[in-house]
């Protein structure tokens, strides 16, 4: 295994052979960020992007790439993170949007220019790569966890989600769920794996010790407290791929099963509304002259009515409020992401809530689970008042049929 390389932070700038293309995005990448990132871009700096541009060009050779791919990786390491001067969130769509607008100026070919702006969009941790190509950029974007300097990143990282994300973590909190983090991940290739492999080892382990160095200075301080303390949650689902996926699954199951169900109740609501406003008016001129199916009649006409109440009741959209309490988001206790609990509040009171939830992990955490709970048992009650829908019409047809059945009988013996 190759021992860890020092990446020259000039890297970047410094390449003596490449195409005019790559000269002109880092000049342009270069400019844009040093006017235009504040002092508290402490982590997500030009030296992170010059330290990630490096590592891809060294894990791309050592993985065997060409230079036409080396190229596309590199544009897409300048610019991914180029969003940052924009926006903190939902930087990476930012990022997209100005590599795809300096591409597009340079008549850089589209095929490629689409590819630069996938492994722009795979940076973002919830994707998972896809390539080996996606896969460098990956890893090269995480090489920091592999850094002799980690420590240093990562205080730097803790400036910036104090600033910009308005998170303030103890030590004991912060080294846990970095400890959680770095424990997780794992880098794709085998350049990487050899690269960084052997430090991101030992910055684990030392992540593990200042964890358990500040918990324990932390029950030293406050031994009276730590049993009435609420424990802070260390499996977040913000930085757990498993949780998220599983989340994201489960939510478009309910989603999918929602709109199944919405169609049953349609379907029952159409062949009962046929049924009356065909059905019965036809029926109605052949009782006159047969009174026996009088009954048979109001038998299915009752049938069709009860039917189509329970299919309305399935369909029909839960009590909303249209407003959430302060001091019901203050507790954790609310769901915003949900139309039904803020379209009658003002926005400026919608955005202090909202930024008040994201700004939390652990509110932010319950509203995704309360989002899934609350579908869940509203899917609950469709399919239960469905069941009874359908089960009142089979029985229902089946009852009429018998009766109809049993009175023609009688009619022709009398």
């Amino acid at each position: 295994m190759h021992n860890n390389k020092p990446i020259k932070q000039n890297s970047m700038i410094s390449e003596p052979e490449t195409a005019p293309i790559l000269e002109r995005a880092r000049e342009e990448v270069r400019q844009m960020l040093r006017q235009r990132l504040t002092e508290d871009h402490r982590y997500h700096s030009l030296s992170h992007t010059e330290r990630v541009c490096a590592s891809l060009h060294e894990l791309g050779k050592a993985s065997g790439l060409d230079a036409e791919q080396l190229e596309v990786l590199e544009l897409a390491g300048l610019f991914h993170d180029t969003g940052f001067v924009e926006t903190y969130e939902g930087h990476e769509a930012i990022s997209r949007q100005i590599a795809s607008r300096f591409l597009q100026q340079h008549n850089y070919p589209a095929d490629k220019t689409e590819t630069v702006l996938r492994l722009i969009e795979v940076t973002f941790p919830p994707k998972e790569p896809a390539d080996l190509m996606e896969q460098l950029i990956c890893d090269a974007d995480l090489s920091n966890l592999g850094s002799e300097r980690y420590l240093e990143y990562l205080e730097q990282l803790r400036h910036e989600w104090s600033v910009f994300l308005n998170k303030s973590y103890t030590d004991e909190q912060w080294y846990t769920l970095n400890h959680k983090f770095v424990k997780s991940h794992q880098y794709y290739t085998d350049a990487a794996q050899e690269q960084f492999g052997a430090q991101w080892k030992n910055n684990r382990k030392q992540l593990k010790e200042l964890r358990n160095t500040a918990r324990a200075a932390n029950s030293t301080e406050k031994p009276n407290q730590q049993a009435a303390a609420t424990p802070t949650p260390t499996g977040r689902i913000s930085t757990n791929k498993s949780a998220q996926t599983m989340f994201k699954t489960s939510l478009r199951n309910h989603l999918d099963l929602a709109a199944l169900a919405d169609n049953k109740a349609n379907i029952m609501l159409s062949v009962n509304a046929l049924i009356i406003t065909i059905v019965m008016p036809l029926a109605a001129n052949y009782v006159q002259s047969n009174l026996y199916a009088l009954i048979p009649m109001a038998s299915l006409l009752l049938t069709c009515l009860t039917s189509m109440v329970f299919a309305t009741l399935a369909t029909r959209p839960i009590k909303m409020t249209g407003a959430t309490a302060p001091q019901t988001i203050t507790r954790g206790e609310s769901n915003l992401f949900f139309f039904g609990n803020f379209f009658r509040m003002p926005y400026a009171e919608y955005e202090k809530g909202m930024l008040e939830v994201v700004g939390d992990d652990h509110k932010l955490d319950r509203s995704i689970m309360r989002d899934l709970y609350y579908l869940g048992t509203s899917l609950g009650r469709k399919y239960r008042q469905l069941r009874v829908c359908y089960t009142i019409f089979m029985w229902g047809v089946i009852v009429t049929v018998v009766l109809f059945a049993l009175l023609y009988s009688w009619s022709i013996n009398h």
